[in-house]
């Protein structure tokens, strides 16, 4: 009986997953829609689709497990059908945001559901909502912040209950926004949801109007995460998102180089740093030490200092010689117990001098602080400072490593450059100030809506490269169309009015060419095609066009 169980589960779950896989692909087809709609009138026939894809998932969604996807399905699908009853051909009118809004967030139902006992399906929601940032915005009062965030990418979700009388509205991925007088039933509810499925509270963000030290003193000991004055300033709020995402993810796997000839030692090592979540390689002979850096590229090296006939301070001066390796750490292991002798190994190129015999719960602490500082310096030294996104040199080294991986493997990948329309007039009439928070928001708009296997990067000024392994020129197309689209809507706070920026872009796809630059030169002329023929979209650079646009004019450009 336990055998024929066990497989009818099997199969159970074979059809689940099946179910989701094609909702999933049906459901990606419908966002990609959502912007032409907002824009257009849906045609009769697309709305009969989707009523006929409503209905479907509306009656088959709860026997898979997906009940509230089913429920929702289902009330969108009343909707549609007063949308059907109504519509005249001659005098369609797009539909309601809000009804787009709703349609825009099923693929979040999707995955909500699969989430806590499902870990098998393996959902291929690439270009969906898996990279998005999940909000939860309590009040019907903060309506209008949460419109303004879903046109920056964050996937939001909205409770107009207290939360004390909500119990489905909680996600482990989550960023709570709530009115700040609420904030102390938000924290006692994000506890109690939290232990009741065994997770940490999600961060709190809180909305208010006392700026007092008092206000603010009793905030933080209530545990608010970040407070904002009304009325917001969303880029502001939307960088500090981001910055809560990123301490949310899993983190980082170091990688950590072990050279020394004492292979029962190095293997010590080995399994207590990788049951610490380190990536370890082990060397017993530094021979081949310049490869294995310039293949493994480790976050901090471990060196023995004797190792006969090589000696550790020397491996370690040769090390630097290569500019590539001056920041990056090492550490020296040794029995070596005179002070004086180790400052002067630390002198000939080293950070730190672990004496040996070490506790193990010591070397995990000196291993992760090192990968950690180690992390951080990389992150100031490749980031733009303002963005937060690649900077110019390294944007075009992480260019030239996909394009390496191309020729390797032959998948496609799409190469983008971005450029803010009309952006010296921005810092012209409302000052340098407000144009940074437009180039922040053009990131955090790339940041939301592109996937985190994407390499984004400030090219210089208000020109954006953006890399996109796996990723056709048609798909790209369609995602930066997108991005212009809801770009657009963002308003700015000038210095006498709001006002609204657009951004033009240029694609090529780096398959097509020989060599990195071609494929940027290329993408460079698309853009400049766009810009002549009135920007604010995106053009695919088509090779016929080669000799044609190599000598376009320079003053389409801003």
């Amino acid at each position: 009986m336990t055998s024929e169980v066990t497989a009818l589960d099997t199969h159970l779950l074979v059809l689940k997953k099946r179910f989701a896989g094609r909702t999933a692909t049906q459901l990606a087809e419908l966002v990609s829609k959502l912007a032409k709609w907002q824009q257009e009138p849906c045609p009769l026939d697309e709305l009969q689709f989707l009523d006929q894809l409503l209905h479907r998932l509306a009656g088959s969604s709860g026997t898979f497990g997906f009940q509230a996807l089913g429920q929702e399905a289902g009330a969108l699908a009343q909707l549609i059908k007063e949308e059907l009853t109504s519509y005249d051909t001659a005098n369609a009118s797009p539909l309601a945001p809000q009804l787009l809004a709703r349609l825009g967030q099923l693929p979040q139902w999707l995955i909500t559901a699969a989430a806590p006992n499902t870990a098998n399906l393996s959902l291929d929601l690439t270009g969906t909502t898996g990279d998005k940032t999940q909000l939860l915005v309590l009040d019907s009062a903060l309506n209008d912040l949460a419109d303004a965030l879903v046109t920056y990418g964050f996937l939001v979700r909205r409770c107009e209950q207290l939360p004390t009388q909500c119990e489905q509205c909680w996600l482990p991925a989550s960023i709570i926004i709530t009115p700040a007088a609420l904030l102390s039933q938000v924290v006692s509810w994000n506890k109690h949801q939290a232990q009741q499925q065994h997770h940490t509270p999600a961060p709190i963000l809180c909305i208010g109007q006392d700026d007092s030290f008092q206000a603010r003193y009793a905030l933080a000991e209530q545990g608010a995460d970040g407070l904002f004055m009304q009325p917001v300033k969303v880029p502001k709020l939307a960088k500090r998102i981001e910055q809560l995402k990123v301490e949310q993810q899993k983190p980082h796997a170091s990688k950590v180089l072990l050279l020394d000839d004492d292979q029962e030692l190095t293997e010590h090592y080995r399994l207590v740093l990788s049951h610490a979540g380190k990536n370890v390689r082990v060397m017993h002979e530094p021979e081949g030490l310049l490869t294995v850096l310039a293949e493994f590229r480790p976050d901090i090296v471990l060196l023995d200092v004797h190792m006969p006939p090589y000696s550790g301070v020397t491996l370690a001066r040769m090390i630097r010689l290569e500019p590539e390796w001056l920041s990056l750490p090492i550490i020296y292991l040794s029995s070596e117990q005179d002070r004086d002798l180790q400052i002067n190994a630390l002198a000939q190129g080293a950070d730190e001098f672990i004496t040996k015999p070490i506790s193990d719960e010591q070397l995990i602490r000196t291993v992760r602080t090192l990968c950690y500082r180690a992390r951080q310096l990389s992150k100031l030294v490749s980031c733009d400072g303002l963005t937060g996104l690649l900077n110019h040199s390294h944007i075009k080294q992480a260019l030239t490593h996909e394009y390496a991986r191309v020729q390797r493997i032959g998948h496609p990948t799409s190469l983008a450059i971005l450029d803010l329309d009309h952006f010296k007039q921005v810092n012209d009439n409302h000052g340098h100030g407000v144009g940074d928070l437009v180039i922040k928001a053009l990131a955090q708009v790339l940041q939301q809506r592109l996937r985190t296997t994407d390499h984004l990067g400030r090219y210089g000024g208000e020109e954006f490269v953006v890399i996109l392994p796996d990723c056709k020129l048609a798909q790209a197309e369609l995602m930066f169309k997108d991005i212009c689209y809801h770009f657009s809507q963002l308003s700015f706070i000038g210095s006498d009015a709001t006002f609204n920026v657009t951004v033009s872009v240029g694609l090529a796809e780096l398959n097509d060419f020989s060599n990195e630059e071609q494929a940027l030169n290329a993408a460079d002329m698309a853009l400049y095609q766009q810009k002549s023929v009135g920007r604010d979209g995106v053009t695919c650079y088509q090779h016929s066009r080669l000799g044609r646009d190599a000598n376009l004019a320079q003053d389409t450009s801003d």
